[in-house]
């Protein structure tokens, strides 16, 4: 007699726990497809401006790439903006104008941090929103991060934090 009871009240608790949890399937699909486009985009724009802020460093910053043409033709990675921001943080006689302070994207240090090995390379790009995102590396051992919005594929603002 006991066992019976145990097995209605087995099967009765096995039915209540499904009630209710079923959803129609096309609200599930919709909602998954939607939001999976949704964060493919957001992945796809971070890792292109990811990839172009790799680029601006190896090739003006840490100038680790400069073969080709591409160091005289900056308006390919940077907006009008960014490049007259560049041009007035110059700080030197500029005779083949007009010339750009990349520098200022970096570390103010002038020498490679003692007990290093002086290496510049990039270890996070992370973005925070609004096209920001910060940049963490290490310039000549020096641990720095800089912040940089991307608009449009190029490099539009920055700061140095």
């Amino acid at each position: 007699m006991r066992f019976i009871k145990f097995l209605i009240c087995a099967l009765l608790s096995a039915g209540c726990a499904s009630c209710g949890t079923s959803v129609p399937s096309d609200a599930s699909s919709e909602a998954v497809s939607h939001d999976t486009v949704a964060d493919t985009s957001i992945i796809s724009a971070d890792a292109e401006n990811s990839d172009l802020i790799k680029s601006v460093y190896d090739k003006f910053v840490f100038a680790t790439d400069t073969e080709g043409d591409e160091i005289n033709h900056p308006e390919k990675y940077f907006t009008a903006h960014a490049l007259k921001k560049l041009q007035d943080a110059y700080d030197f006689d500029c005779d083949d104008g007009p010339c750009y302070a990349f520098y200022a994207l970096r570390t103010e240090a002038n020498d490679s941090k003692p007990g290093t090995d002086g290496a510049s390379v990039i270890y996070s790009i992370t973005p925070v929103g609004d096209g920001w995102y910060i940049v963490s590396y290490s310039d000549m051992g020096w641990h720095v991060k800089t912040r940089i919005r991307a608009e449009n594929g190029k490099i539009d603002d920055y700061e140095r934090l």
